[in-house]
């Protein structure tokens, strides 16, 4: 079985027929794990923006980040940890949205609201077409979704890491120009395509009689996207503003 999201990798399950996952259960797993996410984020933002601390929500940013990528790949290589991690996944994933928002509301004001309100009605829009089999999730639009979540994987590490070490970046494609706006346009098509994966992972779980504890991970990878969906429109968002 196969987790299709661009921070989950493979995740070997076996059949659980007397605790088994359903399709319910990690629907309210993901719900709860994004509405805790969600006070966290708010609740950081109001705070950071009301008393201008910007240091608070650059630190929030990057250890949410760094935090919820690790347990993220904890859970992902021991699913049986996912219940234990979830939560405080959650935590971690609230504290970057929350530091990483109040980062772009100072720079591009309004933006985190309208990234907001793209990434809701987009899952509204992808949840409609997959329930609806417009866009299903076979072998071949799995594989290409998952080559060009990897692809882009690369491009952010290589430019964080020629930030970090060179203090530098790769040229045009994260500059406010048609080639960086077209790259951010492509990247959130392609975290908003997750969604039919992270979806399928789902159904797809519970008919295989996965065990219980793959409704958590099925909620960590559908926060996962959401929040990669969140900031590839914030990045979209800003760069039409001006420089990002």
């Amino acid at each position: 079985m196969q987790s299709n999201n661009p921070i989950l990798t493979r995740v070997e399950t076996r059949s659980d027929f007397n605790q088994a996952m359903t399709v319910q259960g990690a629907i309210q797993k993901s719900v709860l794990l994004t509405v805790i996410a969600a006070v966290v984020g708010v609740s950081l933002f109001l705070y950071s923006f009301m008393t201008l601390n910007i240091s608070i929500a650059y630190a929030a940013a990057m250890v949410g980040a760094i935090g919820g990528f690790i347990l993220a790949l904890i859970a992902t290589f021991k699913p049986n940890t996912a219940p234990t991690l979830a939560i405080p996944y959650a935590l971690f994933e609230g504290a970057f949205l929350g530091g990483i928002s109040v980062i772009f509301q100072l720079k591009f004001p309004g933006v985190p609201l309208q990234a907001l309100l793209a990434t809701f009605v987009t899952t509204l829009v992808m949840f409609g077409l997959y329930r609806f089999q417009i866009i299903r999730a076979t072998e071949k639009f799995k594989a290409v979704v998952m080559s060009a979540s990897i692809a882009i994987a690369i491009v952010f590490v290589v430019q964080m890491v020629m930030g970090l070490v060179f203090g530098s970046s790769i040229p045009y494609i994260f500059e406010s120009n048609w080639l960086g706006i077209g790259f951010a346009a492509f990247v959130a098509v392609i975290a908003s395509l997750n969604l039919i994966l992270d979806f399928d992972l789902i159904e797809s779980s519970a008919a295989q009689y996965a065990p219980k504890a793959m409704e958590w991970l099925c909620g960590i990878a559908l926060l996962a996207t959401l929040v990669w969906m969140y900031y590839s429109f914030l990045r979209l968002l800003g760069l039409l503003q001006g420089d990002d």
